[in-house]
């Protein structure tokens, strides 16, 4: 009598022999994963469409104002001031970590005594969640916080200076905050890139005798654009989304200094139940989003 074959030996049969089977096999996982990623997004355009707000009833039911909500954008100020100010915070912070994440990619990509532990220490930061990183810089940044005992113990006074009361110094803290917490994700990034990089050129141009700085800038930093695109992408777009940190640094202030387009949005929508309105503001900043990363990634793409 034959022996009867194994469900494991059934499913290889079936999966090699049988048309379709990547439909078949694939296909019920793809299905849900569209319904899931499809649907809220359909909804938020719906909405955006709309002047729905909670109290208004079931949102299927929401007036159609014909993209009214689109139009009151353009004439809204503060949202306008809290998108420049998104940017601006996005460019420096990716700026700099940009810079300190080459900077230590450099320096690690040669092999060195207490590497390993060097690298699992840098990347530290970014393991922890935004809000325990901001409530920590909140803490050091209070009028008698250790920054100021520091910088106190430093001139040889008392410093009592208010941080996150002043908007200068409160837009510098948010910054300070996001890149110690985002500076190790591009030096892991760059660095994988940069330890993946071909050999054979850097050893010529060493032979050749090319300095270190001549061999970062004409050979490794051009064979890393791709890399360097990816990264900065990624974390620009994460930037433009940032509401944890200064929610909890600075809750938007003082006034509306640190007021990102994450948190207008959660105002409107949240706190003052426009949600109709707020969907409208939220596909504004995908809108932005995809004009800003198209041209960035469109290179790449073509390449492949």
């Amino acid at each position: 009598m034959a022996q009867s074959k194994s469900l494991r030996e059934k499913f290889l049969e079936f999966s090699e022999t049988v048309p379709g089977r990547f439909l078949i096999l694939h296909g019920p996982a793809y299905v849900i994963l569209y319904v899931i990623l499809l649907f809220p997004f359909l909804l938020e355009i719906f909405l955006s469409f709309s002047d729905w707000e909670p109290g208004r009833g079931e949102w299927w039911l929401a007036h159609f104002n014909y993209g009214l909500g689109f139009s009151r954008i353009f004439g809204n100020f503060r949202l306008w001031r809290s998108v420049g100010l998104t940017f601006l915070i996005a460019c420096i912070a990716v700026g700099v970590e940009l810079a300190l994440g080459l900077i230590g990619a450099a320096l690690f990509s040669r092999s060195f005594k207490g590497k390993r532990g060097l690298t699992a220490l840098f990347l530290i930061p970014m393991f922890f969640m935004p809000v325990v990183v901001a409530y920590n810089f909140w803490m050091m940044f209070q009028p008698t916080g250790p920054i100021n005992f520091v910088v106190g113990k430093l001139i040889g006074r008392e410093v009592i200076y208010p941080w996150l009361s002043r908007r200068g110094s409160a837009f510098a803290a948010l910054i300070i905050t996001d890149i110690w917490q985002w500076t190790p994700f591009m030096f892991l990034i760059l660095n994988a890139g940069m330890l993946s990089l071909p050999q054979n050129p850097i050893d010529a141009a060493r032979v050749l005798g090319a300095s270190e700085w001549q061999i970062f800038r004409h050979i490794k930093l051009p064979m890393l654009k791709n890399v360097i695109i990816i990264a900065i992408v990624i974390r620009f777009m994460e930037a433009l989304k940032l509401f944890d940190t200064p929610i909890i640094l600075t809750g938007g202030g003082p006034g509306f200094a640190t007021e990102t387009l994450s948190i207008y949005t959660y105002i409107v929508s949240i706190q003052t139940g426009r949600l109709g309105y707020g969907s409208s503001i939220a596909m504004v900043l995908l809108i932005l989003i995809l004009l800003i990363i198209s041209p960035a990634v469109r290179p790449i793409l073509r390449r492949r």
